[in-house]
């Protein structure tokens, strides 16, 4: 996610802690929107969100359980 950046570089960049960044780089915290937004713009990305309906999930699975 930051290319050959420091964590510490990285995360000034981002204005927030190392430990923060390092919380959010190894899975164990979640960030924010704005977050996410400033790590995209950072690293020259697109950020996507998509949302899927449960119902769409739910006849995924039958279909696959169909196919069995």
């Amino acid at each position: 996610m930051r290319g050959t950046k420091s964590k510490e570089k990285f995360s000034q960049e981002l204005e927030m802690s190392r430990s923060n960044y390092s919380l959010i780089e190894s899975g164990k915290s979640d960030p924010t929107l704005k977050t996410l937004e400033r790590i995209a713009e950072l690293t020259n990305s697109t950020l996507v969100i998509d949302l899927i309906p449960n119902e769409l999930e739910q006849v995924e699975l039958q279909i696959e359980e169909e196919k069995q």
